[in-house]
């Protein structure tokens, strides 16, 4: 019977310094005995009697060999149960009672373990309250930690109340409850902040908790390296265990560090909660003899919300301590670490990225890291440095996460090498470098291969941008269907086009999807590391990288030499899977691409390529890019287009509302990004910047939330390629195979409006010269000219609205010969939206507005009071005054279910209302007049649904004139089956040009007035009565310009129609074709612009605003020397291009061109210009 107990009695001696002696006594009537030791067991088995104070027990019995039987009192649970089964001991089976009693402890403690892991904290009872702040403060017995401890002249008595509870659950054998509890209070080394913080009840959960993952462990065999873990979580705070080696099997199942990043520190917020972690790590002492078990470590990790008691008095700039830090912090932090964190903190808020420093800890090998950066910029961060310190065999002994009321988190770790010293300095050395690269990219793709080290931080963060640049890029599409198109030919039939897209969509989304590209990056991750290496080759700073770490593996691992050597490697290893193949060649195809990026910059924000986007398929393509911005960050992925070298555009963020939405987005990003683009290059023809566009596209998930910080850094990270920066240790030069300077000019697109002053101080704190001008759209007090405040977008789309009453004979101004029933999407809350609304005519009669919260329809018509209201207001339309519509009308909010109208048409719900209304303006009107889309998704209309906006019976539009506003609303294709049903219609890329005109001219005023002008004649000072006079006057030239050449447009289309009797839609583009191509052509050469000075100037006083030449010394001649010649040079070009066209058409004839020179002279020497 012995040998089924011997065990029991030897738990205690794996988890103590010396196995607990148990006094035993002559077992009564023969019932078989129960060890006390055994989980469950009621702990007066083995000192019945002994009662009261724990720390007084019976003077134990000698050691008694296990080969004895031990035996229970008669209130032991095994007693009890041993009766209940009423069994004796007859010879064959007197074993059987005791094996079921042996299974029984056991199974209790799994289940008790798992349940206990799954069970929240108990609350801390109102005593403990008297504690300044819930925040953790789990020091180590030293003032080497940083932190001063802090005694708790209550803890005996509290350990007392700890043994009573203890002894009173009975579920730690009462011999080893005193020294199971000892074990926590003081081998752990758990400070005093910690109880005096924590509630008797959770320090006893603790404790039982620790007991049962030990017999756990005990009991699956595991005795050499016990797997000892704990997890409480509360919203308030949690405490975790984890005894598990890092990497191990368990280390992976419970992932605490990952999971606290998740729970707490992701979402920490001054303005609503935040978490601070304290986390170090304390050997078990455990009495085995195995040396892995002797010398293993528990890591410990206490989180709790923060209290900030002056959070009314900070900003996010501000940086006193005093105001900024937690009470507890504060109280218990020394003078030294205050010091170190004041100095980083002051030096992170005044940046966008990471900053981070480095101490030597005194006569030790210990070395202590301080990183800063602004809270919500970098997800998982702290578990992700953790992988870091053990990729490069450091560990860390503490580690401070702490957060401030401005913002501002501080990391602090303490890091000693776990073997080879000197090794280590090297180790120090590479992650000091390369915790900056992980703050860009802590969780990325293939986190799970650099965790376990199958791959270097830098391979893992180079593979994830590479599988993004594949997703986006690898032409899934094939030479199948480029021959396809050449046989529908999609220029002359809208039913080809239509096939043609459905196919091209289908493709995208069922063949190498994410998820099979990150497969085959993981399956064949050793030709992944070799065009990592060949990547590193051409971009690493070879100068300053053989001592590294990372060069000594680079070093290893073999290259790709050529295009030849590249394909011998795939046949050699992955000849049987084309699909795989065809991956490895994309991300070979990102590698030749990139002319150069900022991935190896000491500090950055986010990972940044200027990319040469040659490999663009032409079948997809068919206009090739100048060039091309790829950008990655933690919570984003972002790209920028453009079609000439001096380009400007707006930057947009796309969110997603669900994860479905996202994966569409991310689909279809590409192709949204090229078509605004192309159509911002159509829309510049008439100003010198070419057509650009930038989209960042947000993560699912909390990132959904902040869209400024992935803004941000993406304009940082451009800025790293734009600039040259030499700061040791800071921003250091990056190889740049493009050897040419660029300037990008950006402004606000679509939730973006509100980070461009932002933007445009940033530059100017980079040291940019070009800052002025880097960003349009900001705020009068930087020299702004906003395009809502002035209706600049919307003059120029009111102008072509107001030519086609003048060419229909139309008298908008009144209403007594005819009503104008009128339909518009993008509501009173938007730029374009609300200026359409101010400036309409009194004959216009609105039906119907589609906003993005809600829809307002009335047949009998819209109150336009009401609407003006809302306009001047910038209010959206589901603040409309439902009490101002007839019985007819009718307000849908999105949020709204089970929809229905007074004309008794129903709906599912509101957002399926807004989605599809403008779907449904036959079944709601039967006719509207006039429709101006300002505002909604690109394709809204395409060839798939445009037949609802097309009478059947007669095949005719049920809208005959329609402006688009709006970018892309309406596909081309669908344009033109809708003025082959009768519609005139204007796209986006002739009446949408407003904005970008004005912000070329907010551009311009920036390049040619220096900084003391600008600042006097262009910037409103804050609180100023009225913007300066000059700064009245140029707007006012900038309205009169924007009318101006939104009517020669006009004019120019109306009459090619009359001649060509082509569509609106395809005259648009052939107008703007055939400007830019005259106008690139111009640019480069030299026969105008060198060789004829006065004529170049004369075109020059033509083209730039009188109020700026007066600006300048010298004139003319003055300003060709102040500003980059390409910009003047496309100022010239584009003035030329653009009076040729608009009078003498598209044609390309030379002798036509010629003849207009030659009239363009003779007026010029008529005004005395030449």
């Amino acid at each position: 019977m012995y040998e089924y107990h011997k065990y029991l009695y030897n738990i205690s001696s794996i988890f103590l310094p010396i196995p607990i002696p148990i006094p035993i006594s002559p077992a009564p009537n023969n019932i078989i005995s129960f060890s006390c030791c055994c989980y469950y067991c009621c702990c007066a088995c083995c000192a019945g009697q002994t009662t009261g104070n724990h720390r007084k027990f019976a003077t134990p019995s000698p050691v008694i060999d296990p080969r004895y039987i031990i035996q229970s009192s008669e209130n032991s649970l095994g007693h009890r149960l041993s009766s209940l089964l009423k069994i004796t001991q007859p010879p064959l089976f007197s074993f059987l009672p005791s094996l079921l009693l042996l299974l029984l402890p056991l199974l209790i403690a799994a289940v008790f373990s798992v349940l206990l892991e799954q069970t929240p904290f108990p609350q801390p009872p109102t005593m403990s309250l008297n504690i300044e702040s819930n925040i953790a403060a789990m020091s180590l017995q030293s003032n080497a930690s940083g932190y001063v401890p802090v005694p708790f002249p209550g803890k005996d008595k509290q350990f007392d109340h700890v043994l009573d509870e203890l002894d009173k659950a009975g579920f730690i054998p009462e011999p080893l409850i005193e020294s199971e509890a000892r074990w926590f209070y003081e081998s752990l080394g758990i400070d005093d902040v910690y109880f005096s913080r924590e509630s008797v009840d959770g320090i006893v959960s603790h404790i039982h908790a620790l007991y049962a993952a030990k017999l756990e462990q005990y009991a699956s065999g595991n005795v050499d390296v016990p797997f000892i873990h704990l997890r409480r979580e509360a919203d308030d705070h949690a405490v975790y265990f984890d005894s598990s080696i890092p990497n191990s099997p368990e280390h992976l199942s419970t992932q605490y560090e990952k999971r606290i990043d998740e729970r707490y520190l992701n979402s920490s917020s001054a303005s609503t909660v935040s978490y601070r972690l304290e986390s170090f790590k304390a050997p078990l002492h455990l009495s085995s003899k195995s040396p892995t078990s002797a010398a293993q470590d528990i890591c410990l990790y206490f989180v709790y919300r923060n209290s900030f008691p002056h959070l009314d008095k900070v900003s996010n700039d501000t940086t006193d301590l005093n105001l900024i830090g937690d009470s507890t912090f504060l109280r218990i932090a020394s003078d030294n670490t205050k010091y170190l964190y004041q100095k980083i903190i002051k030096e992170a808020v005044a940046i966008t990225g990471p900053v981070i420093h480095h101490y030597r800890v005194d006569s030790s090998t210990e070395h202590r890291l301080i990183i800063a950066f602004r809270q919500g910029t970098s997800t998982n961060y702290s578990s992700a440095l953790t992988s870091l310190l053990q990729y490069y065999n450091l560990s860390e002994t503490r580690k401070y996460v702490e957060q401030f009321a401005n913002g501002m988190t501080v990391i602090s770790c303490y890091i000693v090498p776990n073997d080879n010293i000197v090794a280590s300095e090297l180790s120090v050395h590479q992650v000091i470098k390369e915790a900056s690269l992980l703050y860009c990219l802590p969780n990325n793709e293939f986190y799970g291969l650099f965790a376990t080290g199958a791959l270097s931080l830098q391979e893992s963060i180079y593979a994830h941008c590479g599988a993004i640049f594949v997703s986006h890029f690898l032409n899934r599409l094939g030479p199948e269907y480029a021959k396809l198109s050449t046989l529908l030919d999609p220029s002359k039939s809208v039913q080809h086009q239509e096939v043609l897209n459905s196919l091209k969509h289908r493709l995208r989304a069922e063949t190498y999807t994410p998820s099979f590209i990150q497969e085959v990056f993981v399956k064949y991750r050793d030709i992944v590391s070799r065009l990592y290496r060949h990547f590193a080759d051409v971009h690493y700073i070879s100068s300053k990288m053989e001592k590294t770490l990372s060069y000594q593996r680079l070093a290893t691992i073999p290259t790709v030499g050529s295009d030849a050597h590249f394909e011998s490697i795939l046949a050699k290893e992955v000849s049987q899977n084309e699909h795989a193949a065809l991956v490895l060649r994309a991300l070979y195809v990102f590698n030749k691409s990139i002319l150069k990026t900022n991935f190896y910059t000491p500090t950055k924000v986010a990972i940044s390529f200027r990319l040469n986007p040659t490999f663009l398929p032409k079948e997809e393509y068919p206009a090739a890019p100048f060039g091309m911005f790829f950008v990655v960050g933690s919570e984003f992925r972002g790209f920028h287009i453009r079609f000439r070298d001096i380009a400007r555009g707006g930057i947009r963020v796309v969110q997603s509302r669900s994860d479905d939405a996202y994966a569409v987005n991310a689909r279809n990003l590409i192709d949204e990004n090229y078509g605004l683009a192309s159509t911002q290059q159509r829309k510049n023809k008439d100003i010198p910047e070419g057509g650009s566009k930038g989209v960042i596209l947000l993560d699912p998930g909390v990132a959904q939330t902040r869209p400024r910080a992935s803004f941000e850094k993406y304009i940082d990270s451009i800025i790293d390629l734009l600039i040259v920066s030499n700061i040791p240790g800071v921003k250091e030069p990056v190889v740049d195979l493009y050897k040419t300077p660029e300037i990008i000019f950006m402004g606000p697109d679509e939730g973006t409006s509100g980070f461009v002053d932002w933007a445009t101080l940033h530059a100017r704190a980079r040291g940019a010269p070009w800052w002025k001008s880097f960003f349009t759209g900001k705020s009068p007090s930087l020299g702004g000219i906003p395009h809502d405040a002035y209706g600049m977008t919307t003059l120029s789309v009111r102008a072509y609205v107001e030519e086609i009453y003048n060419k229909k004979n139309i008298d908008a101004n009144t209403t007594a010969e005819k009503v104008i029933t009128k339909f518009q999407t993008g509501g009173p809350s938007g730029d374009l939206g609300s200026n359409e609304i101010l400036l309409s005519k009194p004959a216009e009669r609105y039906v119907a507005i589609v906003d993005g919260p809600a829809c307002v329809g009335d047949p009998n018509g819209l109150d336009k009071s009401e609407l003006v209201r809302l306009a001047k207001a910038r209010l959206d339309i589901s603040h409309y005054d439902t009490t101002k519509l007839s019985k007819d009308g009718y307000l849908i909010k999105v949020d709204d279910q089970d929809v229905k109208l007074p004309n008794g048409l129903t709906f599912a719900n509101g957002v399926v209302f807004r989605n599809t209304f403008h779907l449904r303006l036959k079944d709601l009107f039967g006719h509207i007049d006039l429709f101006v889309p300002c505002g909604g998704r690109p394709a809204s209309i395409d060839t798939n649904n445009v037949h609802t906006l097309i009478d059947e019976k007669t095949g005719q539009s049920i809208i005959p004139y329609i402006v688009e506003g709006a970018n892309l609303f309406i596909t081309q294709s669908a344009k033109i089956e809708l003025e082959n049903a009768g519609a005139i219609l204007f796209k986006d890329a002739s009446t949408n040009k407003g904005g970008v005109t004005s912000s070329s001219k907010e551009v311009m005023a920036s390049l040619v007035l220096d900084d003391e002008t600008f600042l006097s004649k262009m910037c409103i000072a804050q609180g100023a009565a009225e913007p300066p006079k000059f700064y009245q006057d140029y707007v006012k030239e900038v309205q009169r310009i924007i009318q101006r050449n939104a009517r020669l447009e006009f004019h120019a289309l109306w009459k090619l129609r009359e001649e060509t009797g082509k569509p609106f839609s395809e005259l648009s583009d052939e107008l703007s074709f055939a400007i830019n191509e005259l106008a690139d052509a111009l640019a480069e050469s030299d026969s105008l612009w060198a060789e004829d000075l006065s004529f170049r100037d004369a075109v020059l006083n033509d083209a730039l605003p009188a109020l700026l030449l007066n600006e300048v010394p010298g004139g003319v001649e003055g300003v060709v020397k102040r500003v980059p010649e390409a910009y003047m040079r496309r100022v010239f070009s584009t003035q030329v291009a653009g009076e040729y066209v608009y009078t003498k058409g598209p044609g390309g004839n030379p002798a036509k061109f010629l003849e207009f020179i030659s009239g363009l002279r003779k007026k010029f020497v008529k005004e005395g210009l030449v």
